[in-house]
């Protein structure tokens, strides 16, 4: 076997090898940014507003990214050697084909992360006057200073859960509530009402 040939199935060998152990750990989610070099956007209770700050953020196009590399150079491999051995090209040509393939499949993997990025959203609900609003005790508040349970409003037309404190006594659950104020983005401070 040439040295040519051998080092192209070392390469497509292991590139595929790393490939796969990629693409396993992003099913099992341990890689959060799926190749892309940016993080996961955090999903939190369905809402309405979403910044063109958050959406630029997510959906960031990165070129060169570990995944690209990966597909680029797996694939450039396996077409060099399919141009070399099933269709008896020269060496030269087979690499150039080989490349453009690997390049083009590239970018187009990362052009398919960018897309799914930007399908992402944070639906954490932002604007929106909390205090006075009443809802349910969703799980048990526990009294003041001791944790948080959950209550259940609705906000525009829906139905949110948000984390909860007490302002006082604790609130068992499907207890009313009233909200006294928001703690930040997730967190509400409630008071049982009748």
């Amino acid at each position: 076997m040439e040295p040519l040939v051998t080092a192209l199935y070392i390469i497509a060998g292991i590139f595929t090898a790393l490939f796969v152990i990629r693409l396993g750990l992003m099913l099992l989610g341990f890689d959060h940014d799926a190749g892309s070099g940016f993080d996961a956007v955090h999903a939190g209770d369905v809402g309405h507003a979403v910044t063109a700050h958050d959406v630029s953020e997510a959906a960031q196009f990165k070129m060169f990214s570990i995944q690209t590399i990966l597909v680029t150079l797996m694939l450039g491999s396996w077409v060099a050697l399919a141009c070399i051995d099933f269709f008896k090209l020269g060496h030269m040509p087979s690499i150039a084909i080989g490349a453009a393939v690997g390049f083009v499949s590239g970018v187009g993997v990362s052009y398919a992360m960018f897309s799914m990025r930007k399908l992402e959203a944070d639906y954490t609900v932002r604007d929106f006057k909390a205090e006075g609003l009443r809802g349910t005790c969703y799980l048990r508040i526990p009294e003041a200073g001791q944790g948080h349970g959950q209550v259940q409003l609705n906000i525009g037309d829906r139905q949110r859960i948000f984390d909860a404190v007490s302002d006082g006594p604790a609130i068992d659950s499907f207890k009313p509530v009233v909200v006294m104020a928001r703690v930040d983005e997730k967190t509400l401070r409630v008071c049982e009402t009748q």
